[in-house]
């Protein structure tokens, strides 16, 4: 006990209170881990349109508010929507095929999409059969709302989530400020640590901007390439859809290695498969390849490569490295866990290994 009345016990008391504290947030955040890095992944991909705004506006709190509502919000909306679609689409195309299977592994995903449940569960209150209601309660209403509980709980979830990041979000983008001047009190001001957070802070900023930019960029080259395709085809539209299969091919752009390939080559195959067993010109989906190649994706990944080496102080190699072996290693939310460990990685070597292999050395 006389240890603990010493300063090193009072220490030691303080460190250990300080790792429970730690342990008890870690655990709370574990299952969320990929909403917070969501969240910080916009917090850097909107930090510039929040400080631009804030010289305006002035007040931090209407600030974080407009640019979650001018930039998150819309494209959590043109997304959803997208998926919502996608959905409707893989279902009838599920139900028009032989994959009844699949169709039947994700009936919780694709019930979602279906608007027949909310039309069933009105038939069955407002029906003039002559069954009394005891008896629709009965038969038909216990397995809708089994369906409808399933779709809820889903939709609850994901809801919960979106607003845990929209919190974080809005907590980043309104005190960042405050955090980084209690950090740097509280290392008094270490040139070194300051110094390396700075870098790391400033090369995480380029890099997720960038992405931002590139989404926006192939979404808005793809989205105009099709509608001239659309507008030069005389036997009807080509794309459906050129603005949605456009918004997809930009976020498809996150990928890594794949990209937007995993977007318009499937649909391809689709206008390939219609042009064989219809009367569709066989030039169509030729055509849509091409350009789809050519076009929308060759110019967003030249922006992509440029963008990077220009601005950013880590390789685009190892930015790429870190987007693709931490999707493998930790999944969709190594998507944005990989690039930070590999900046974080990076200006560990350049700014703190060299001092602590020359203090070891010197031993």
């Amino acid at each position: 006990m006389s240890a603990l009345r010493g300063w090193d016990g009072r220490r030691a008391v303080w460190v250990g209170l300080g790792l429970l504290i730690a342990l008890a947030i870690g655990f709370a955040l574990y299952a969320y881990v990929g909403t917070v890095l969501f969240a910080i992944f916009l917090y850097y991909a909107t930090r510039p349109f929040y400080r631009l705004l804030d010289r305006r506006l002035e007040h931090p709190n209407v600030t974080a508010t407009v640019t979650i509502l001018a930039v998150v919000v819309p494209m959590f909306v043109v997304v959803g929507y997208a998926g919502l679609v996608a959905l409707q689409e893989l279902d009838r195309f599920l139900a028009a095929s032989d994959l009844e299977a699949y169709r039947s592994a994700l009936q919780p995903y694709l019930s979602i999409a279906r608007e027949r449940n909310l039309d069933r569960l009105r038939r069955l209150l407002t029906s003039d059969t002559g069954r009394s209601i005891t008896s629709v309660l009965r038969r038909g209403l216990p397995g809708l709302l089994e369906r409808l509980s399933t779709i809820a709980g889903l939709v609850f979830s994901v809801l919960a989530r979106f607003f845990l990041m929209l919190t974080f979000l809005f907590y980043l983008l309104r005190d960042d400020e405050t955090l980084r001047r209690w950090f740097a009190r509280s290392v008094d001001g270490d040139e070194q640590i300051v110094s390396f957070l700075e870098a790391v802070d400033d090369d995480l900023e380029t890099i997720f901007v960038s992405n931002l930019a590139i989404v926006g960029v192939a979404a808005a080259i793809a989205a105009v390439t099709y509608l001239a395709l659309n507008m030069v085809a005389s036997g009807g539209a080509v794309v459906g859809t050129p603005v949605l299969l456009a918004v997809l091919i930009g976020v498809g752009t996150l990928i890594p290695a794949v990209g937007m390939k995993i977007v318009y080559v499937p649909y391809g195959l689709y206008l390939l498969g219609l042009a064989l067993a219809t009367p569709t010109p066989i030039w169509q989906p030729i055509a849509f390849f091409v350009l789809s190649f050519t076009v929308v994706d060759t110019i967003p990944d030249f922006f992509a490569r440029s963008l990077l080496s220009a601005r950013s102080g880590v390789h685009m190699g190892l930015v790429l490295l870190g987007y693709f072996l931490g999707t493998l290693a930790f999944g969709w939310y190594g998507l944005f866990l990989g690039p930070i460990v590999v900046v974080l990685a990076v200006h560990f070597a350049d700014r703190i290994f060299p001092d602590l292999a020359t203090a070891l050395l010197a031993r």
